[in-house]
């Protein structure tokens, strides 16, 4: 059976129209699944870290100082670990790793001594792109609030004496209120760093530029 052109291209037409039906369902479905962040879109990056932290006890073991910090503000955000990629066939662009810095106050140090009678800096992984038109963040992690308490548990993190942590498992909120009694998570906290675990291969930690003691 021969068809004639008008109902050939009857066909084509309705076969069109289903297509595009069928792209902007998929491209609307694509846009609703893509997570955000503070309305933006969010890069979660999942991280293989070299020693475990899934117990106090392991977390402080690693850490050079544990201690109860004050958000008071964040200060900036510095891109750093710059790499070159390709976007395209014949352009690339500079690609960098996002690190909030905040200003905290140390309420109460749990390992070490960092000073507490002035702010200093905190920095974490992670926080808005270089282009401004994104967030990237470990997995189950995001900015601290300001304003809130949390136990930090902090590697030195270069040769400045800067402190900084990124593994969501040393970063542990207690909220808008501060509290020590003897059934407060501190309270946890200082009793596992008693029975701390302290890798093998972890012996030599480097001071902070914050330490009292420096």
């Amino acid at each position: 059976m021969k068809l004639n052109k008008k109902v050939i291209l009857f066909i084509i037409i309705v076969i069109i129209i289903i297509g595009s039906f069928i792209g902007i369902y998929n491209s609307s479905n694509n846009e609703e699944s893509q997570p955000t962040y503070n309305n933006l879109p969010l890069t979660t990056v999942q991280v293989l870290w070299r020693f475990p932290t899934d117990t106090p006890e392991k977390a402080i073991g690693i850490s050079d100082y544990v201690f109860v910090a004050k958000i008071n503000k964040i200060l900036r955000t510095e891109y750093k670990n710059p790499i070159e990629v390709e976007t395209g066939l014949f352009s690339k662009e500079i690609v960098t790793d996002p690190y909030t810095v905040y200003e905290i106050n140390v309420i109460e140090n749990i390992k070490g001594n960092l000073k507490d009678t002035e702010p200093i800096e905190f920095m974490q992984y992670g926080g808005i792109n270089e282009d401004e038109k994104s967030y990237t963040f470990i997995k189950n992690s995001g900015l601290l609030n300001v304003g809130e308490y949390y136990i930090l548990l902090v590697d030195v993190f270069n040769d400045e004496g800067d402190i900084e942590t990124s593994d969501p498992n040393r970063i542990i909120s207690l909220g808008s209120n501060y509290t020590d009694d003897e059934n407060s998570i501190i309270s946890k906290y200082k009793e596992a760093y008693k029975n701390e675990i302290i890798p093998e291969e972890e012996t030599f930690k480097k001071s902070s530029k914050y330490d009292m003691d420096i």
